[in-house]
Order: structure tokens, then sequence, then C-alpha cells
């Protein structure tokens, strides 16, 4: 055994102690406390879930709200609530598990080796070089087509189905150049892990991580039969609180590997911890070899989400953000390193920050819309912890944790608007009949739009969940607004914008095609053809104006589904 002197035995004695002390005392724990109430009320937030974790162990745990309006039933500690894009760490870490058993494989292995040579993607550039990083990086080039996914894929179609449709989107960036966030490219990256192993995304995910970190509590949404045990999600329509279809989070499937797991507040302890002891166990079990997982939160492409950044002198500090990893975000926040994500489904929104160099953590997740006035009081909870485990002043009290991101920026309240409110003269108030609209159209990548005229009015159906009412601005341009299920998305509180939907006309007057904002992030609206008249196709169901281009004949299979759930779903 080596030799200390006194005076390093007492340095290493007081260097042990402090590892184990929380930097937290009774009077910052309970200061937090209150803004957290504050910023609960003021805001008024129906419910959540606060974990808070440094050095191996939970520091604070706090649950709030009600399951039902009526609040006769109290959210707690166990109450499942859904991650949304938190998900995303969890797919890298499966994948990460994975090629550390198969040496023949790396991050930077293109998929199509692992696929095969069927493996397509929009262009051969895409098809034969794409790998695993570019995949969990985002760095593909193609846009988020979020529009889809909010309005949901047909309940019958399979994750495979899913992935054999993505040949038809057309990157808008080119390869490895710009940061394009996307689901779509997620849900591949999980698929190419069934296809390495033989086994489903959720059987990897539960015995990879859940099952060694028992997290007893967490799970996928499409599997749920009954909700029981689950937080409600709300939202504010007129200033009343309203419930969240639940039935909508089965939109995340087929592409659960972007966002279907959900967990608890003992849960989200258990995986901050995980990661911030290098991808050990809290009995320090490596669950992942260190060369592997180092690689997850590892910086792999610049300027995400940017326009987010907090400066100095314009705010009392500095929050920016410096790169996407591999299902995390690299940021520095005060000075320290820190990993985060955020996460959003179906009324619920979560946040994730993790501070790896001290050791802690912080977990928010609430019911509510994400943009239904919740992107700022969930920054405002989560920050204000994160102050705390860093030893640093809050820069946010009871008052701005309000407000923010007033006074450092004016916020301009969202006018309420309603449907009749933006056609208060009469519905249809253009000479063309709702009829000429009426009919199928379609995209390969991304399924069949139906319009129908039904007494005077004009309806448009799309996917799983999506059925909108069409307000006509002119012959070519509409207003769209969601009904039932979906209906929060346009039309509650912080929520009136609708969907511009565009009618192109042939020269003899009949539609061409529908225009439609797949990608919600950016105005280019996406070609749905007309593709009504089913005694134009062949026998495989899809017409000579809907097949690929040349380079994509051989992947007969996607063709084939995609053109399926086009015409007959």
């Amino acid at each position: 055994m080596e030799k200390y002197t006194c005076l390093e035995i007492k340095l290493l004695s007081l260097f042990l102690i402090l590892g184990t002390v929380s930097a937290l005392n009774d009077q910052q724990v309970n200061g937090f406390s209150k803004v957290l109430d504050e910023v609960i009320k003021c805001k008024k937030i129906p419910g959540g879930i606060v974990t808070v974790v440094e050095n191996g162990s939970t520091v604070f745990t706090k649950s709030f709200g009600y399951y039902d309006l009526e609040k006769t039933k109290p959210i707690k500690n166990e109450t499942k609530f859904c991650l949304g894009s938190l998900t995303k760490a969890f797919t890298s870490a499966v994948i990460a598990k994975l090629l550390s058993d198969h040496e023949s494989y790396t991050w930077d292995t293109p998929i199509a080796q692992i696929m095969g040579p069927s493996f397509r993607l929009a262009n051969d550039l895409l098809s034969k070089n794409v790998n695993f990083r570019d995949l969990l990086a985002h760095k593909v080039g193609v846009p988020s087509n979020f529009g889809p996914l909010l309005v949901g894929f047909p309940e019958n179609l399979t994750r495979q189905q899913f992935i054999e449709m993505l040949p038809y989107q057309e990157p808008s960036e080119p390869f490895r150049t710009k940061f394009l966030y996307s689901n779509y490219m997620y849900t591949l990256a999980g698929y190419v892990a069934e296809r390495m192993s033989g086994k489903s995304w959720e059987e990897l995910v539960r015995e990879i991580l859940f099952q060694p970190l028992e997290m007893d509590g967490s799970g996928f949404v499409n599997e749920v039969k009954n909700f029981s045990g689950f937080s409600p999600a709300f939202v504010y329509v007129d200033e009343k609180l309203d419930y969240v279809d639940k039935n909508l989070l089965y939109s995340v499937s087929p592409s659960g590997p972007a966002g279907s797991i959900y967990s608890t507040a003992e849960d989200m302890s258990k995986w901050m911890n995980f990661h911030l002891g290098n991808g050990s166990t809290t009995n320090g079990s490596e669950l992942i070899a260190d060369a592997y997982f180092s690689e997850l939160h590892r910086e792999q492409i610049n300027t995400p989400f940017s326009e987010n950044n907090l400066y100095k002198p314009i705010h009392p500090i500095s929050d920016m953000t410096i790169s996407y990893c591999l299902g995390w975000i690299s940021s520095i926040y005060r000075g320290y390193r820190k990993l985060w994500h955020s996460g959003g489904i179906a009324g619920f929104s979560s946040m994730l920050w993790l501070f790896p160099d001290l050791k802690s953590g912080v977990f928010v997740a609430l019911t509510g819309a994400k943009d239904n006035k919740h992107a700022h009081p969930i920054y405002a909870i989560v920050s204000q912890a994160a102050d705390l485990l860093l030893g640093e002043e809050p820069w946010l009290n009871q008052s701005t944790a309000c407000s923010f991101p007033a006074p450092w920026k004016e916020v301009k309240p969202i006018p309420r608007a309603t449907i009749n409110e933006t056609h208060p003269k009469g519905y249809w108030n253009i000479s063309v009949s709702p009829d000429v609209y009426a009919g199928l159209y379609g995209h390969l990548a991304f399924g069949n739009i139906t319009v129908k005229a039904e007494e005077d009015r004009m309806l448009l159906y799309y996917g799983r969940f999506g059925e909108m009412m069409m307000l006509p601005i002119n012959k070519n341009i509409f207003f769209g607004y969601f009904l039932n299920s979906l209906s929060f998305v346009s039309n509650s509180d912080g929520n009136t914008r609708p969907f511009v939907i565009e009618f192109k006309f042939n020269t003899d007057n009949t539609v061409e095609s529908l225009e439609y904002p797949v990608d919600l992030m950016r105005p280019q609206k996406t070609s749905f053809k007309r593709i009504d008249k089913l005694r134009n196709f062949n026998h495989r169901g899809i017409s000579n104006s809907l097949k690929p281009k040349a380079e994509n004949k051989g992947f007969r299979t996607a063709l084939s589904m995609a053109a399926a759930w086009c015409l007959f779903h």
C-alpha cells in the first residue's frame, strides 16, 4: 500500500467528503421551491414534475397539479409523463451499445453497408454515404417535415414501410453542411438498430437501458392500452382549461425512436445519473464502453437552435448553444458546459439539463401544449435549479421568472382569434364551388390528403387525426383550422395561426395539386398531386405522374407500400 503523509490523508478525506455532499442547503431548496410555486401560479401550469440530481443522489423532487379538472386526484412523483424528443438520447445510447458489440461497424460506417444494396434515400450521395453520425446529429440535409407526424401516419403502417417511404423526401440543404432537425432520420437510426440486432427498438431500449438502470416506470406510448397512471395533458382555450385527447400520443407510431418514451421523476433521476456517470449504473457497472459512450456527448455540428441564445449585456447571463451532439445539445451556460435537450408531444413538454463536470442535472416535465405559454416557464424553472447547482446567484427571481423573457425582451401578447372571427361575414365567400376542390391528393413520402365537400363547406382529412375546416381567402389560398382532437394546435390560447394551403389549377380550371406545409419550419409547401381517378392507375396502383426518378427504380418495396398508403387508406 502506498504511504501518505498526515496532511495528504486530511486533504484526501476532505476531498471525498466534499465530493459526496450536496451544494444545496435547506434555505436554497426552500427558495427554489417558492420560485417554482410562483411560476406554477402565475403561468397557470396545470401540472408537472421536477427532479434535481447531484453527485449520484436526488436532492430535490416535486410534483404538482391534478389528474382532473375537478382537482380531486393530485399528480405524484410516480406519475408518468411523456418525454417527446428526450427519447432521442435513448436511441443514440442503444446504438452506442450495439456498435461496441459489433467491431465491424463504427459511427461512420455507411448505413448501406449495414442494410445492404437495396437501401435508398433521395439520391445516390445520401444512399451510399449517410451513417449513424449523420442521422443522429441531423446532418443529412432533409428538412423536419413535421406536418405528417403531427397528424399521425396510419395506425397499420409498419416501421419498415415508414422507412421505405424516405427515398421520396428531398433534401433542402447539401449533405453534412447544415443542421436540420429530423424525426424521420432518428426513426431510420432505430430501424437500422433493429436490423443489426434482430430485435425491435423497444426491446433494445428495455434490455440495454431500462432493465439495468431499473427504470421500471418507463415505457413506450405506442404500447400503452390504458393511460391510467399517466399525467393528463391540458390546454387553455379562452382561459379555460381543457383536456388534450391522449389518443393523440399514438401519432408517434411508427416513429417511436424519435419520441415515444414516457417516464417518471424517479426514473429520470436514474437516467441523468447514468449519463453523469459516463455510462455506468449506480453500482459502477459499465453498460456502454467509454470509447462509444463518450461520443454521445461530443460536438458534431454547429449552431443548432441559436435563435434562442441569451447574451450579455442584454441579459444578466449568457446561455449559448455550441453544437448538436448525438441526441444531446452542447451549450455553455454561465461559463459551465451544459448538455441538454427538450421535448414535446401531444400536450406534454419536457426539458433536461446536465452539467457533466459538476455531476449534476435537472429534469422538468409539464402538461400543456409546448407553444401554449409553456416554452418560457419551463426554461425559467430549469435555469433556476441550475443556478443553485452551480453555486451561482439565481438571475431569475419570483417576479422575472414569471415575466421571462421580459424585461430583457419585449413580449407581445398573441391575439386570440377564432374561426368565426376570421370570417365574420360568412363562410364560403368565393364563387368557386367546394366540389371543384374535392378529391384525393397523394405524395409518395407523406401519404394522402382527402378533401371533401359537405353541405356547402369544405373539410380536409390527413393522417390518423388530421381534420381541418378549410376557409377560402381566394380561389387558390385557404386557411386550415384543425377540428376535434387536434383543434388546440390552431385554435387555442397562444395557438391561433392557421395552416395556409394552396391549390394549383390546370388550364381547364381543374385542380392539379394541393400545396400543404409539410415542413412547419419553412414557408415552402409540398405538392400533393391530385390522384382521385383510380381507373388511370396501373396494376401496381401507381400513376405515371407519381413514379419515382430512375435512380429509385430498384426500391420496389418502398414504391408499392407508399403508393398503397396514398391510394387505399
